[in-house]
């Protein structure tokens, strides 16, 4: 037996790792069970020597996942060799497996550079070029090892000697500025592996999330007007002796390079006239609050797959292309054109009816002198303002002809897109444009197919549109928001851990929640901090979105096995649960004295409702004004459940007791006002599928009645989606659940709309953020993940893949009458495993496969339920 896919910290032999006390995870090959482990760490010294600095010996254990380095205190800069060894069953020890990771910068005190910024004084009113710095270096012998730490205050860019430095795309990402700023290490050695001893490091500097347009208003500024850069070289020569050449103001400076305007979201103007002639020194930035630098200890975003355009529209110097995916990336091409011609290219998801690139959807509107308080407060509450109003985003490119044919690739900006709109004379040929995905780099755990090519492609719309939408923070659409709602990322979470390893990823963002969060246990309903508070702290608040900061971690421990994510986060959230306790009962007082179960009721506060139903479904009252007790209520016992539970596995017994009573209030609360002849007769699927997807109705009768009204709203609409935001992930499963799986394989293959099959026939790559799509009243995003969360009932019912605890599954397929076939399989932190079933003569054969050292519960209808160990299993019934 040996040990294979191993990951330290979820990440693949990290380079400038930050956390100091790292854990192991391992999937295990060959034989059946593992009886024991032996974990060796040595770390480099000097240029061949070795020290032991943790042997754990052989540990008669199963385990395979964090487990927790306990050797000698890790150091800065530190290269850490790890071997792994295993026993099997019959205690024999399989080959030993080696790998390696490396430390980042462990201190503040490691750091030498300084933060340096642009030599001129930003004005708020103003958009600036990219700054460009550079350092010259003079190498006098050979180096051995070289290493580049850097971050920044805005979006940086390496090159050494000409050459990008490409791993992390839009570096450094985005956190809350005002708390921690995450930087990366690039090893650099082999640009100086040759004889060369002349060297230049350059760095160029974008706005990014720092000081550029933000949120679906465009506004700027949001952390500050000066942006920066930090960065140290440290090379290690031959001779063991090590120099460190870090930012400061020697650096050359200056902003007349090709970049004359970058900006994430309106795009990038470039002249290729132009290149830096570096005629000043960079300055030391202002003195500021300390800027706590972090290692991002995550999957960097990088350039992903590519495609290449075909012609759709060509008349009158414009000309179309259909890259035939929407996608979250930029472009590169090649064009030739009379100098100082310029070249225009719009990027947008649609073309309207005449083949042009539509920007309807995607667009907002925002003064074009600059937002003011005034004008933001005007803006939310009556969706104008005064002034002349410019569109935003913009999404688009100036490219400037050098007279010669020019190449380019985006570097400061990145676009939700389909189609691009070409506008100049400039010579081109179609495939000289490239479609570049980009999204962070998550290893692909789970695959799903099935005899319905019409939902094989569902599930590649809600894979694009999860890679449109993870970068760096789960978003919720590449286009006009572009921010991290937190109802988004909890609705989807099941979902997007079967298709990606999206462990180091929400890691990470669990961390920019608990800097998000504000004293009273809320968080925003986005974050980072993207400004616009006066919207995003008020709608943080709403149920479904407060509740991120209990189910994200809850779900990543279910998930991933991983107890210590709740430990690190119980305090936040018990916040929230906290916050819960003291705005208990009805928001008007008369209806709270009347009401003898006010202390099981909530509705204070501001909620989003269901959010997005089918439009004849739909509140009629929205914001501050709108009130939601049923909803409210729901998740008030969702919340104190789940809270409970968790506050018992963290060993928290006293508030899990607490949460527990106030869960029992809820549910009768509930039962008693909502459960009614008004519930039983709705056609509101959103009103039924809540109470018995989260688990609040114990009276046998109801829950019956519920059901039926359920089952019935749903042939009432022609099988169509009737839900919203909140309740679509938990559509077929509560029909299933039901016993109704003939009705929500039929609702799954409805072709009308509102359905998922209904955009697939409709040529959507991705999936819609409103049912109604081109025809929505208000601005709607092509490539919103959300109600692709309807996958995951694909994984873990159709195919039945369920992770039910350590290193065990239970595989309960259901098939359904439409499908013939169906294989899933799914690559989770223990290994991979798969079922496949197919029908044949009126009989169902299953292959199931479970991994190594892992155990699975095999319930299939017609056979007892069977435990087995790893290996392959067939079964016809």
């Amino acid at each position: 037996m040996i040990a294979s896919r191993i990951r330290v910290e979820y990440l693949n032999q990290p380079l400038g790792l930050g956390n100091s006390k790292p854990r192991f995870s391992w999937n295990c090959s060959g034989d059946k069970r593992q009886s024991a482990y032996r974990i060796i760490c040595e770390r480099m010294v000097g240029a061949d020597g070795k020290e032991t600095i943790w042997d754990t010996g052989k540990v008669d254990s199963s385990a395979m996942t964090h487990i927790v380095y306990e050797g000698k205190i890790l150091k800065s800069r530190e290269v850490i060799l790890y071997t792994i060894i295993l026993w099997n069953e019959e205690d024999e020890a399989g080959d030993a497996v080696s790998g390696s990771f490396e430390m980042g910068l462990l201190d503040e005190a490691d750091w030498q550079g300084r933060w340096i910024s642009g030599n001129y004084t930003a004005s708020k009113k103003m958009r600036y070029p990219v700054d460009c710095f550079r350092k010259s270096i003079k190498i006098t012998k050979p180096v051995v090892k070289a290493r580049i730490y850097a971050s920044a205050l805005g979006v940086y860019k390496l090159y050494m000697d000409g050459n990008p430095l490409e791993e992390f795309i839009l570096a450094p990402g985005i956190t809350d500025y005002r708390k921690r700023v995450q930087y990366q290490t690039y090893d650099a050695t082999r640009y100086f592996e040759c004889e060369n001893d002349n060297h230049k490091l350059e760095i160029y500097l974008g706005d990014g999330w720092y000081r550029g347009s933000s949120a679906a208003y465009g506004v700027t500024n949001v952390y500050g007007t000066e942006t920066a850069v930090i960065a140290q070289l440290e090379l290690t020569y031959v001779d063991g002796s090590c120099e460190i050449i870090s930012t400061d103001d020697s650096w050359d400076w200056s902003n007349d390079g090709p970049i004359r305007f970058a900006d994430l979201k309106d795009g990038e103007i470039y002249d290729a006239c132009k290149t830096p002639a570096y005629g000043s020194k960079a300055k030391l930035a202002l003195k500021r609050k300390t800027v706590h630098l972090v290692a991002s200890d995550n999957v960097y975003v990088k350039e992903q797959e590519v495609f290449h355009g075909r012609v759709v529209k060509q008349e009158n110097g414009i000309t179309v292309l259909d890259f035939g995916q929407n996608i979250a990336g930029y472009l590169s091409f090649k064009i030739k054109g009379e100098k100082g011609m310029k070249v225009h290219i719009f990027c947008s998801e649609l073309v309207d009816e005449n083949g042009y690139a539509d920007p309807f959807s995607m667009q907002e509107s925002k003064p074009k002198e600059g937002w003011t308080t005034f004008k933001i407060l005007s803006k939310l509450m009556t969706n104008s303002f005064k002034g002349e109003a410019v569109p935003t985003p913009r999404q688009e490119i100036d490219f400037i002809c050098s007279g010669d044919w020019d190449t380019y690739k985006t570097s400061f900006a990145v676009f939700g897109f389909r189609y691009i709109q070409i506008e100049g004379e400039a010579e081109f040929e179609p495939e000289d444009f490239c479609a570049i995905a980009l999204y962070s780099d998550m290893e692909q755990t789970g695959g799903f197919s099935c005899s319905d090519e019409r939902v094989n492609q569902f599930v590649q719309n809600t894979l694009w549109s999860m890679k449109g939408n993870f970068l760096d923070i789960p978003t919720d659409c590449p286009t006009r928001e572009r921010l991290g709602w937190t109802g988004d990322a909890q609705v989807f979470f099941d979902t997007g851990a079967y298709f990606m390893n999206t462990a180091p990823f929400f890691e990470k963002w669990l961390r920019d929640m608990e800097d998000a969060r504000y004293d009273n246990g809320l968080i925003p309903a986005v974050l980072p901090f993207a400004g616009v508070e006066q919207m995003y702290k008020a709608t943080g608040s709403s149920v479904g979105w407060a509740d991120a900061v209990y189910l994200v971690p809850y779900r990543f421990y279910k998930r991933y096995g991983d107890k210590q994510i709740l430990i690190e986060h119980w305090n936040m959230m018990k916040s929230y649960g906290e916050y819960l306790k003291t705005h208990l009962g009805y928001k008007d007082r008369k209806q709270a004295a009347s009401c003898e179960y006010n202390d099981g009721i909530y509705e204070k506060g501001v909620h989003l409702g269901e959010w997005l139903e089918p439009e004849e479904f739909r509140d009629k009252v929205y914001g501050a004004s709108a009130k939601h007790p049923e909803e409210c209520t729901a998740y008030l016992y969702y919340a104190m459940t789940i809270l409970s539970e968790i506050g018992e596995i963290v060993g928290d017994l006293e508030a899990s007791g607490e949460y527990k009573g106030i869960a029992e209030k809820a549910r009768v609360a509930y039962e008693e006002i909502f459960v009614n002849e008004e519930l039983f007769t709705t056609r509101r699927q959103a009103k039924l599928v809540r109470p018995l997807a989260l688990g609040i109705i114990t009276d046998d009768d109801k829950r019956k009645q519920v059901v039926e009204a359920l089952k019935k709203a749903v042939e009432d609409y022609d099988y169509r989606v009737g839900t919203g935001f909140l309740s679509t992930p938990f559509l077929l499963g509560a029909l299933t659940e039901a016993g109704a799986v003939d009705t929500a394989y039929k609702v799954l293959l409805n072709e009308k709309n509102p359905g998922w099959l209904y955009e697939v026939l409709q040529g959507s790559t991705t999936v819609w953020e409103n049912w109604e799509g081109k025809d929505a009243n208000g601005k709607g995003s092509f490539n919103h993940y959300s109600p692709g969360s309807a996958c995951q009932w694909l994984f873990d019912t159709v195919a039945g893949i369920q992770v039910t605890g350590d290193k065990h599954f239970t595989i309960a397929p259901v098939p359904g009458e439409e499908l013939s076939h169906v294989a899933a399989s799914y690559e989770s932190i223990y290994g991979k495993v798969s079922c496949e079933w197919k029908k044949t003569e009126g009989q169902i054969e299953y292959t199931i496969n479970i991994p190594v050292n892992c155990k699975a519960t095999i319930v299939l209808e017609g056979m007892d339920t069977v435990v087995v160990e790893a290996g392959e299993y067939t079964y016809e019934i």
